[in-house]
Protein backbone atom coordinates (compact mmCIF):
# COMPACT_ATOMS: atom_id res chain seq x y z
CA UNK A 1 0.00 0.00 0.00
CA UNK A 2 1.37 3.29 -1.04
CA UNK A 3 1.43 6.16 1.54
CA UNK A 4 -0.88 9.02 0.55
CA UNK A 5 1.70 11.64 1.24
CA UNK A 6 4.23 9.87 -0.89
CA UNK A 7 1.64 9.70 -3.58
CA UNK A 8 1.11 13.41 -3.40
CA UNK A 9 4.86 14.09 -3.50
CA UNK A 10 5.45 11.70 -6.24
CA UNK A 11 2.62 13.16 -8.18
CA UNK A 12 3.72 16.95 -7.99
CA UNK A 13 7.45 17.48 -7.43
CA UNK A 14 7.45 20.35 -9.97
CA UNK A 15 4.47 22.12 -8.36
CA UNK A 16 6.12 22.13 -4.99
CA UNK A 17 9.26 23.72 -6.35
CA UNK A 18 7.28 26.43 -8.11
CA UNK A 19 5.43 27.22 -4.88
CA UNK A 20 8.69 27.65 -2.96
CA UNK A 21 10.15 29.91 -5.64
CA UNK A 22 6.99 32.07 -5.62
CA UNK A 23 7.21 32.43 -1.86
CA UNK A 24 10.85 33.52 -2.04
CA UNK A 25 10.02 35.98 -4.83
CA UNK A 26 7.23 37.51 -2.81
CA UNK A 27 9.50 37.87 0.21
CA UNK A 28 12.14 39.54 -1.96
CA UNK A 29 9.62 41.98 -3.37
CA UNK A 30 8.30 42.82 0.10
CA UNK A 31 11.82 43.40 1.41
CA UNK A 32 12.63 45.62 -1.54
CA UNK A 33 9.51 47.66 -0.97
CA UNK A 34 10.22 47.96 2.74
CA UNK A 35 13.81 48.96 2.04
CA UNK A 36 12.63 51.64 -0.38
CA UNK A 37 10.12 52.93 2.15
CA UNK A 38 12.76 53.03 4.88
CA UNK A 39 15.17 54.87 2.58
CA UNK A 40 12.50 57.39 1.62
CA UNK A 41 11.60 57.87 5.28
CA UNK A 42 15.24 58.52 6.20
CA UNK A 43 15.64 61.00 3.35
CA UNK A 44 12.45 62.79 4.39
CA UNK A 45 13.62 63.03 7.98
CA UNK A 46 16.99 64.37 6.88
CA UNK A 47 15.29 67.01 4.77
CA UNK A 48 13.03 68.02 7.64
CA UNK A 49 16.02 68.30 9.91
CA UNK A 50 17.80 70.51 7.43
CA UNK A 51 14.82 72.83 7.35
CA UNK A 52 14.42 73.18 11.12
CA UNK A 53 16.86 76.14 11.57
CA UNK A 54 14.98 78.07 8.89
CA UNK A 55 11.58 77.78 10.53
CA UNK A 56 12.47 77.18 14.18
CA UNK A 57 15.65 79.08 15.07
CA UNK A 58 17.62 77.95 18.06
CA UNK A 59 17.05 80.08 21.12
CA UNK A 60 19.76 82.71 21.50
CA UNK A 61 20.20 85.93 23.43
CA UNK A 62 21.02 88.89 21.18
CA UNK A 63 22.99 91.75 22.73
CA UNK A 64 22.90 95.08 20.87
CA UNK A 65 25.55 97.75 21.49
CA UNK A 66 25.41 101.27 20.03
CA UNK A 67 28.87 102.81 19.71
CA UNK A 68 29.79 106.48 19.72
CA UNK A 69 30.61 106.50 16.00
CA UNK A 70 27.04 105.58 15.15
CA UNK A 71 27.71 101.89 14.43
CA UNK A 72 25.56 99.14 15.93
CA UNK A 73 27.04 95.77 16.92
CA UNK A 74 24.66 92.85 17.54
CA UNK A 75 25.98 89.74 19.34
CA UNK A 76 23.96 86.77 18.01
CA UNK A 77 25.36 84.04 20.25
CA UNK A 78 28.08 81.40 19.70
CA UNK A 79 30.66 84.17 19.39
CA UNK A 80 29.05 85.66 16.28
CA UNK A 81 28.55 89.42 15.87
CA UNK A 82 26.86 91.60 13.28
CA UNK A 83 28.29 95.09 12.71
CA UNK A 84 25.88 97.69 11.28
CA UNK A 85 27.60 101.01 10.37
CA UNK A 86 24.39 103.00 10.29
CA UNK A 87 23.07 106.44 11.03
CA UNK A 88 21.64 105.91 14.55
CA UNK A 89 17.87 106.12 14.92
CA UNK A 90 18.05 108.66 17.66
CA UNK A 91 19.07 112.19 18.50
CA UNK A 92 22.70 113.15 17.94
CA UNK A 93 24.29 115.73 20.14
CA UNK A 94 27.03 118.11 19.00
CA UNK A 95 30.07 117.64 16.70
CA UNK A 96 28.54 117.44 13.23
CA UNK A 97 30.87 118.23 10.35
CA UNK A 98 30.75 117.98 6.60
CA UNK A 99 32.22 114.51 7.14
CA UNK A 100 31.61 112.25 10.14
CA UNK A 101 32.27 112.86 13.80
CA UNK A 102 31.41 111.34 17.13
CA UNK A 103 27.96 111.78 18.59
CA UNK A 104 25.76 110.56 21.41
CA UNK A 105 22.48 108.75 20.87
CA UNK A 106 19.23 109.24 22.74
CA UNK A 107 16.16 107.43 21.51
CA UNK A 108 13.24 109.30 19.98
CA UNK A 109 10.06 108.43 18.16
CA UNK A 110 10.50 107.26 14.56
CA UNK A 111 9.34 109.44 11.71
CA UNK A 112 5.73 109.10 10.73
CA UNK A 113 6.90 108.78 7.13
CA UNK A 114 7.92 105.15 6.39
CA UNK A 115 10.27 106.36 3.67
CA UNK A 116 12.24 108.49 6.10
CA UNK A 117 12.17 105.81 8.78
CA UNK A 118 13.82 103.36 6.38
CA UNK A 119 16.28 105.96 5.13
CA UNK A 120 17.64 106.54 8.62
CA UNK A 121 18.84 102.96 8.78
CA UNK A 122 20.82 103.02 5.55
CA UNK A 123 24.61 102.89 6.01
CA UNK A 124 26.34 106.10 5.01
CA UNK A 125 29.75 106.03 3.39
CA UNK A 126 31.40 109.44 3.26
CA UNK A 127 29.21 112.37 2.28
CA UNK A 128 25.71 111.70 0.93
CA UNK A 129 25.30 112.46 -2.77
CA UNK A 130 23.71 115.80 -3.56
CA UNK A 131 20.33 115.30 -5.21
CA UNK A 132 20.07 117.95 -7.90
CA UNK A 133 16.54 117.14 -8.98
CA UNK A 134 14.30 119.82 -10.42
CA UNK A 135 11.98 119.67 -7.40
CA UNK A 136 14.76 120.04 -4.82
CA UNK A 137 16.53 122.80 -6.73
CA UNK A 138 13.23 124.72 -6.91
CA UNK A 139 12.70 124.28 -3.16
CA UNK A 140 16.17 125.68 -2.52
CA UNK A 141 15.42 128.69 -4.75
CA UNK A 142 12.22 129.41 -2.85
CA UNK A 143 13.94 129.38 0.53
CA UNK A 144 17.04 131.26 -0.63
CA UNK A 145 15.27 134.06 -2.51
CA UNK A 146 12.40 134.53 -0.08
CA UNK A 147 14.54 134.55 3.06
CA UNK A 148 16.76 137.13 1.33
CA UNK A 149 13.75 139.46 1.18
CA UNK A 150 13.11 138.89 4.90
CA UNK A 151 16.78 139.53 5.72
CA UNK A 152 16.54 142.85 3.87
CA UNK A 153 13.48 143.88 5.89
CA UNK A 154 11.06 143.53 2.97
CA UNK A 155 8.54 141.45 4.88
CA UNK A 156 5.43 142.82 3.15
CA UNK A 157 6.79 142.09 -0.33
CA UNK A 158 7.85 138.63 0.79
CA UNK A 159 4.37 137.86 2.16
CA UNK A 160 2.67 138.89 -1.11
CA UNK A 161 4.97 136.69 -3.22
CA UNK A 162 4.55 133.68 -0.92
CA UNK A 163 0.75 134.03 -0.94
CA UNK A 164 0.72 133.90 -4.76
CA UNK A 165 3.10 130.95 -4.94
CA UNK A 166 1.10 128.95 -2.41
CA UNK A 167 -1.94 129.02 -4.71
CA UNK A 168 -0.04 127.74 -7.76
CA UNK A 169 2.76 125.53 -6.39
CA UNK A 170 0.67 122.73 -4.89
CA UNK A 171 3.37 120.04 -4.78
CA UNK A 172 3.93 119.02 -1.10
CA UNK A 173 7.69 119.74 -1.33
CA UNK A 174 6.99 123.24 -2.62
CA UNK A 175 4.33 123.87 0.00
CA UNK A 176 6.69 122.94 2.84
CA UNK A 177 9.45 125.21 1.51
CA UNK A 178 7.01 128.12 1.11
CA UNK A 179 5.59 127.64 4.62
CA UNK A 180 9.12 127.57 6.08
CA UNK A 181 10.11 130.75 4.23
CA UNK A 182 6.89 132.39 5.39
CA UNK A 183 7.60 131.40 9.01
CA UNK A 184 11.01 133.11 8.96
CA UNK A 185 9.37 136.17 7.43
CA UNK A 186 6.89 136.23 10.33
CA UNK A 187 9.71 135.83 12.87
CA UNK A 188 11.56 138.82 11.41
CA UNK A 189 8.28 140.73 11.60
CA UNK A 190 7.89 139.80 15.28
CA UNK A 191 4.74 137.71 14.76
CA UNK A 192 5.68 134.47 16.51
CA UNK A 193 2.11 133.20 16.71
CA UNK A 194 1.85 133.38 12.93
CA UNK A 195 5.27 131.74 12.57
CA UNK A 196 4.22 128.74 14.65
CA UNK A 197 0.93 128.46 12.76
CA UNK A 198 2.80 128.38 9.44
CA UNK A 199 5.19 125.74 10.75
CA UNK A 200 2.24 123.62 11.87
CA UNK A 201 0.92 123.89 8.33
CA UNK A 202 4.29 122.81 6.94
CA UNK A 203 4.32 119.78 9.23
CA UNK A 204 1.05 118.55 7.71
CA UNK A 205 2.68 118.36 4.28
CA UNK A 206 5.90 116.66 5.43
CA UNK A 207 4.75 113.00 5.20
CA UNK A 208 3.86 113.48 1.53
CA UNK A 209 7.16 115.02 0.46
CA UNK A 210 9.92 113.36 -1.54
CA UNK A 211 12.71 115.03 0.44
CA UNK A 212 11.48 114.88 4.00
CA UNK A 213 14.95 114.85 5.56
CA UNK A 214 15.91 118.18 3.97
CA UNK A 215 12.58 119.75 4.87
CA UNK A 216 12.68 118.54 8.48
CA UNK A 217 16.11 120.13 8.94
CA UNK A 218 14.72 123.55 8.07
CA UNK A 219 11.44 122.89 9.89
CA UNK A 220 13.30 122.07 13.14
CA UNK A 221 15.57 125.05 12.58
CA UNK A 222 12.67 127.49 12.22
CA UNK A 223 10.82 126.01 15.20
CA UNK A 224 13.89 126.48 17.37
CA UNK A 225 14.43 130.04 16.02
CA UNK A 226 10.87 130.92 17.05
CA UNK A 227 11.59 129.63 20.56
CA UNK A 228 14.88 131.54 20.63
CA UNK A 229 13.16 134.80 19.73
CA UNK A 230 10.72 134.51 22.65
CA UNK A 231 13.47 133.52 25.09
CA UNK A 232 12.45 129.88 25.52
CA UNK A 233 15.98 128.49 25.10
CA UNK A 234 15.32 125.10 26.66
CA UNK A 235 12.54 124.31 24.21
CA UNK A 236 14.59 125.81 21.43
CA UNK A 237 17.52 123.48 22.05
CA UNK A 238 15.19 120.45 22.15
CA UNK A 239 13.70 121.38 18.79
CA UNK A 240 17.15 122.04 17.33
CA UNK A 241 18.35 118.59 18.38
CA UNK A 242 15.38 117.07 16.56
CA UNK A 243 16.95 118.26 13.33
CA UNK A 244 20.58 117.46 14.07
CA UNK A 245 20.39 113.70 13.29
CA UNK A 246 19.20 114.51 9.78
CA UNK A 247 22.31 116.53 8.96
CA UNK A 248 24.26 113.36 8.22
CA UNK A 249 21.55 112.14 5.83
CA UNK A 250 21.85 114.94 3.27
CA UNK A 251 24.71 116.57 1.41
CA UNK A 252 26.34 119.38 3.43
CA UNK A 253 25.27 122.82 2.32
CA UNK A 254 23.47 125.95 3.42
CA UNK A 255 20.45 124.14 4.87
CA UNK A 256 22.61 122.06 7.21
CA UNK A 257 24.71 125.16 7.91
CA UNK A 258 21.63 127.09 9.09
CA UNK A 259 20.82 124.24 11.47
CA UNK A 260 24.33 124.23 12.94
CA UNK A 261 24.43 128.01 13.23
CA UNK A 262 21.13 128.11 15.08
CA UNK A 263 22.21 125.34 17.44
CA UNK A 264 25.42 127.25 18.19
CA UNK A 265 23.43 130.42 18.93
CA UNK A 266 21.19 128.56 21.36
CA UNK A 267 24.22 127.01 23.08
CA UNK A 268 25.72 130.50 23.47
CA UNK A 269 22.50 131.76 25.03
CA UNK A 270 22.32 128.88 27.49
CA UNK A 271 26.03 129.13 28.33
CA UNK A 272 25.72 132.79 29.37
CA UNK A 273 23.19 131.88 32.06
CA UNK A 274 25.35 129.18 33.68
CA UNK A 275 26.71 130.04 37.12
CA UNK A 276 29.42 127.36 37.01
CA UNK A 277 32.47 128.47 35.01
CA UNK A 278 33.31 124.95 33.81
CA UNK A 279 29.77 124.35 32.57
CA UNK A 280 29.81 127.67 30.78
CA UNK A 281 33.16 126.93 29.15
CA UNK A 282 31.99 123.48 28.04
CA UNK A 283 28.92 124.88 26.31
CA UNK A 284 30.85 127.70 24.67
CA UNK A 285 33.35 125.25 23.19
CA UNK A 286 30.43 123.32 21.70
CA UNK A 287 28.91 126.50 20.33
CA UNK A 288 32.23 127.56 18.79
CA UNK A 289 32.44 124.24 16.94
CA UNK A 290 28.88 124.65 15.70
CA UNK A 291 29.69 128.07 14.23
CA UNK A 292 32.88 126.83 12.60
CA UNK A 293 31.14 123.79 11.14
CA UNK A 294 28.30 125.97 9.85
CA UNK A 295 30.88 127.90 7.82
CA UNK A 296 32.33 124.62 6.50
CA UNK A 297 28.92 123.32 5.48
CA UNK A 298 28.04 126.55 3.66
CA UNK A 299 31.31 126.30 1.75
CA UNK A 300 30.25 122.84 0.56
CA UNK A 301 27.06 124.14 -1.05
CA UNK A 302 26.59 123.60 -4.78
CA UNK A 303 28.16 126.65 -6.49
CA UNK A 304 24.96 127.36 -8.45
CA UNK A 305 22.48 126.85 -5.61
CA UNK A 306 21.53 128.87 -2.50
CA UNK A 307 23.59 131.77 -3.87
CA UNK A 308 22.42 134.34 -1.29
CA UNK A 309 22.73 131.95 1.65
CA UNK A 310 26.30 131.07 0.67
CA UNK A 311 27.36 134.51 1.86
CA UNK A 312 24.73 135.08 4.56
CA UNK A 313 25.31 131.94 6.63
CA UNK A 314 29.10 132.35 7.08
CA UNK A 315 28.61 136.01 7.95
CA UNK A 316 26.04 135.23 10.64
CA UNK A 317 28.29 132.46 11.99
CA UNK A 318 31.22 134.87 12.26
CA UNK A 319 29.04 137.39 14.10
CA UNK A 320 28.01 134.55 16.42
CA UNK A 321 31.68 133.77 17.07
CA UNK A 322 32.42 137.42 17.84
CA UNK A 323 29.59 137.62 20.37
CA UNK A 324 30.71 134.31 21.86
CA UNK A 325 34.28 135.57 22.34
CA UNK A 326 32.94 138.78 23.89
CA UNK A 327 30.85 136.83 26.39
CA UNK A 328 27.71 138.75 25.43
CA UNK A 329 24.27 137.42 24.65
CA UNK A 330 21.00 138.99 23.77
CA UNK A 331 18.27 139.06 26.39
CA UNK A 332 14.73 139.20 25.05
CA UNK A 333 12.87 139.13 28.33
CA UNK A 334 15.18 141.27 30.43
CA UNK A 335 16.26 144.87 29.97
CA UNK A 336 19.95 144.14 30.28
CA UNK A 337 22.76 143.03 28.01
CA UNK A 338 23.46 139.87 29.99
CA UNK A 339 27.26 140.01 30.28
CA UNK A 340 29.09 136.94 31.51
CA UNK A 341 32.22 136.99 33.68
CA UNK A 342 35.38 138.73 32.53
CA UNK A 343 36.81 137.40 29.29
CA UNK A 344 40.44 136.65 28.49
CA UNK A 345 42.62 139.00 26.47
CA UNK A 346 42.91 136.26 23.85
CA UNK A 347 39.12 136.10 23.41
CA UNK A 348 38.97 139.89 23.20
CA UNK A 349 41.65 139.84 20.50
CA UNK A 350 39.79 137.18 18.51
CA UNK A 351 36.55 139.17 18.73
CA UNK A 352 38.27 142.36 17.50
CA UNK A 353 39.85 140.50 14.58
CA UNK A 354 36.55 138.84 13.65
CA UNK A 355 34.66 142.14 13.64
CA UNK A 356 37.41 143.83 11.62
CA UNK A 357 37.28 141.01 9.05
CA UNK A 358 33.50 141.36 8.78
CA UNK A 359 33.86 145.10 8.15
CA UNK A 360 36.27 144.39 5.29
CA UNK A 361 33.88 141.93 3.64
CA UNK A 362 31.65 144.82 2.67
CA UNK A 363 28.17 144.14 1.23
CA UNK A 364 25.80 142.27 3.51
CA UNK A 365 22.07 141.91 4.10
CA UNK A 366 20.41 144.36 6.48
CA UNK A 367 19.79 141.78 9.18
CA UNK A 368 23.48 140.86 9.38
CA UNK A 369 24.32 144.60 9.44
CA UNK A 370 22.06 144.95 12.47
CA UNK A 371 23.76 142.10 14.31
CA UNK A 372 27.21 143.43 13.40
CA UNK A 373 26.29 146.76 15.02
CA UNK A 374 25.27 144.84 18.13
CA UNK A 375 28.58 142.95 18.11
CA UNK A 376 30.44 146.27 17.90
CA UNK A 377 28.33 147.52 20.81
CA UNK A 378 29.48 144.60 22.95
CA UNK A 379 33.10 145.09 21.89
CA UNK A 380 33.07 148.75 22.98
CA UNK A 381 31.48 147.75 26.26
CA UNK A 382 34.24 145.20 26.88
CA UNK A 383 36.86 147.82 26.07
CA UNK A 384 35.31 150.10 28.69
CA UNK A 385 34.15 152.64 26.10
CA UNK A 386 30.62 152.94 27.43
CA UNK A 387 29.62 156.09 25.56
CA UNK A 388 30.58 154.52 22.22
CA UNK A 389 28.76 151.35 23.18
CA UNK A 390 25.62 153.32 24.10
CA UNK A 391 25.64 155.22 20.81
CA UNK A 392 26.06 152.02 18.81
CA UNK A 393 23.13 150.42 20.66
CA UNK A 394 20.98 153.43 19.79
CA UNK A 395 22.09 153.14 16.17
CA UNK A 396 21.09 149.48 16.16
CA UNK A 397 17.66 150.34 17.58
CA UNK A 398 17.03 152.95 14.88
CA UNK A 399 18.28 150.55 12.20
CA UNK A 400 15.90 147.81 13.38
CA UNK A 401 13.00 150.27 13.39
CA UNK A 402 13.74 151.64 9.91
CA UNK A 403 13.97 148.16 8.42
CA UNK A 404 10.88 146.79 10.20
CA UNK A 405 12.81 144.21 12.19
CA UNK A 406 10.17 144.11 14.92
CA UNK A 407 11.33 140.66 15.98
CA UNK A 408 14.80 142.02 16.88
CA UNK A 409 13.92 145.50 18.11
CA UNK A 410 13.69 144.42 21.74
CA UNK A 411 17.28 143.16 21.58
CA UNK A 412 18.58 146.63 20.72
CA UNK A 413 16.18 148.42 23.05
CA UNK A 414 17.10 146.28 26.08
CA UNK A 415 20.77 146.95 25.37
CA UNK A 416 20.18 150.71 25.23
CA UNK A 417 18.41 150.59 28.59
CA UNK A 418 21.22 148.57 30.13
CA UNK A 419 23.97 150.90 28.90
CA UNK A 420 22.17 154.03 30.10
CA UNK A 421 23.49 153.22 33.58
CA UNK A 422 27.08 153.60 32.33
CA UNK A 423 26.84 157.00 30.61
Amino acid sequence: MINQSDTVLSQSPTGFTEEVELTVLLQTVVLAILSQLILMTIQYLLQERAQIPKSIPAETINITTVHGDGSIVVSTGSGSTLNLPTCPHGVLTENHTAGRQEHTVTHRKPSRNPKLHGLQLLPLIGKPTRQNTKTLVTCHKFIDNLTKLSAEGKMSKCSIIIAKLMTTKTDPDFQVSLHIAASLNAICDGDFVKANRLLSGAEMYLPGTKYEAEHRIMWSCMKSVAMLRVGNYNMGIILAKEGLPLIDMVAPGCLTAWMLFNHGWLMTEIAASQADAEDRKFLLVKAEKDYQQAIEHAENEHPKQMLHSQSRVPRFAKIGLALLYLGCKESVNNCRLEISVDISSDDLRKAKNMIAALDKEGTACNLSKFFLIMAKTCLQYRLGKYQEAYELAQKAKVFATNHSFEGFLNYADSTVQYLQHYV
